[in-house]
């Protein structure tokens, strides 16, 4: 939605709110339900209980005409194979991969049209920005097909719990679906189309849990998708209240789940939860099954390699640098591309029975929750969104000192300026609020914690419940009762 169609939203009744979601949901369910839909998910009934070799031969057969489009279509790929006197031929199976070199986010950045389908036009693709906060964004160009495949993955990792199309399910993410200046419920708008309810992520506090408690059990919610943080922030909350809300089905992503977070949780909403994996990139799934450790990859979409600091790669077991090659997208394909997360392949089969790989939990990103000056409390993965646009950022952190200070640092690259602040500042003040001080910190380095990892946001507030207060997520692991 463009700035110009915000606004609009923004001021328009609930009623017309609430007429455009379901007209958006309408517009994508054409687009992404079908024949395409149904040959993938049909494929995906048989695949899941194929044996290794019969994963790897179909792997091999995709890859191998994924390296002929590349070497007939992508530059960047013609370039890389002609300068290593590499034909098709010569990269046919997964072994093969080896051959070409690893992918990184700012070679992507550096010259993004070489990795574009020179037959293809901009008009008749989807984007698909990165995210932009630890640097190297950059926009990934989806074909029709990309799209379609996503739904249909996103739609069987939900199946593994019975969670199919036309449950009645809610999602607490990123987008801004109720307008910040909203002080009433609903906090909610509907997707019939979809039959779910689209909760905000931005108003939930202490005083507005009690409405979408309400608005939960009325729209008869059957499951939901979250991110890990808020989808604690709201167990939490309502277990402060004395309250359950009994689901049938929660799924997480696109932050590391916490152990804490998992078992808060499942012990309010009385599901197991499932994670799963998923990047812009569409070079990669992986999800929780429910019934083993670690995370199946849906290896008809990809191939996953783990390789040491040298690119060599890692047998089972053993913890590296994670890369994918995507076997699907021929617009914008990527080949050995550096995800940026380190994980390990498990041997073995899980218990449920799948012969689907698995990988082990993914290290991402490991961050504090944000309060807002009202009291609310934001996930770091709802505050992605301004920085995905800015492509003159290197790196950037969020470190909240008070209620009502927060301080971006950012490493700039070239280009940097005015027009970027100014739209840091607008676009998270819509997030958290007017009272928010936002103080933009330009620095030549943001250094690593004590532990060596990089930390996006860092607050320096516990967590204020009703009964108690609780150190924030990677503050000291105790709880304090609140004065």
């Amino acid at each position: 939605m463009n700035p110009w169609m915000e606004q609009i939203y923004a001021r328009s009744p609930v009623i017309l709110q609430e007429a455009y979601v379901s007209w958006y949901g309408r517009t994508i369910r054409r687009q992404r339900f079908g024949r395409e839909y149904e040959r993938w998910m049909a494929l995906f009934d048989q695949s899941q209980s194929w044996s290794e070799q019969e994963l790897g031969a179909y792997q091999d057969e995709k890859l191998a005409g994924m390296i002929r489009h590349c070497y007939e279509s992508v530059p960047f790929y013609r370039r890389e194979m002609e300068a290593r006197g590499l034909r098709p031929a010569d990269i046919t199976r997964r072994s093969d991969l080896a051959k070409l070199p690893i992918v990184t986010k700012e070679m992507i950045r550096k010259e993004p049209d070489a990795f574009l389908d020179r037959n293809v036009h901009g008009r008749e693709l989807k984007a698909s920005p990165t995210s932009g906060t630890t640097g190297s964004s950059f926009t990934v160009l989806w074909d029709r097909p990309t799209d379609i495949l996503w739904n249909a993955v996103l739609w069987r990792h939900r199946s593994w719990s019975g969670f199919s199309f036309g449950t009645r399910y809610a999602t607490l993410l990123g987008r801004m679906i109720v307008p910040i200046s909203q002080r009433r419920p609903p906090y909610w708008r509907r997707n019939r189309p979809w039959n779910q309810v689209l909760f905000s992520s931005f108003h939930l506090r202490p005083t507005t849990v009690d409405s979408y408690l309400e608005g939960l059990q009325r729209h008869r919610v059957a499951a939901l998708e979250c991110y890990p943080s808020t989808g604690y922030i709201l167990a939490r909350l309502l277990e402060d209240r004395g309250a359950r809300l009994p689901l049938r089905h929660v799924v997480t992503s696109s932050e590391t789940l916490l152990p804490i977070q998992r078992e808060v949780m499942e012990r309010c909403f009385g599901s197991p939860v499932l994670d799963y994996y998923g990047l812009s990139e569409a070079v990669l799934f992986a999800g929780e099954c429910g019934k083993g450790s670690g995370y199946h990859l849906h290896a008809e979409i990809g191939v996953a390699e783990i390789v040491d600091e040298q690119g060599n790669p890692l047998p089972a077991g053993r913890h590296g640098r994670l890369l994918g090659t995507g076997l699907v997208n021929r617009a914008m394909p990527l080949l050995r591309y550096e995800v940026g997360d380190v994980s390990a392949l498990r041997p073995g089969r899980c218990a449920c029975g799948r012969g689907l790989p698995l990988l082990d939990p993914i290290t991402t990103k490991a961050e504090d929750i944000v309060v807002a000056p009202d009291g609310r409390l934001i996930s770091s993965s709802a505050l992605t969104h301004p920085f995905k646009p800015l492509d003159r950022v290197e790196r950037s952190q969020i470190i909240q000192e008070s209620r009502t200070r927060l301080r971006i640092r950012i490493v700039p690259r070239p280009g940097f300026g005015e027009a970027d602040t100014s739209h840091l500042i607008r676009e998270m003040k819509r997030r958290l609020g007017e009272a928010m001080q936002i103080e933009i910190e330009v620095v030549d380095e943001i250094p690593l914690g004590p532990a060596g990892k990089y930390r996006w946001v860092i607050s320096k507030l516990p967590l204020e419940f009703r009964r108690r207060s609780i150190a924030n997520l990677f503050g000291e692991e105790k709880e304090t009762q609140a004065p």
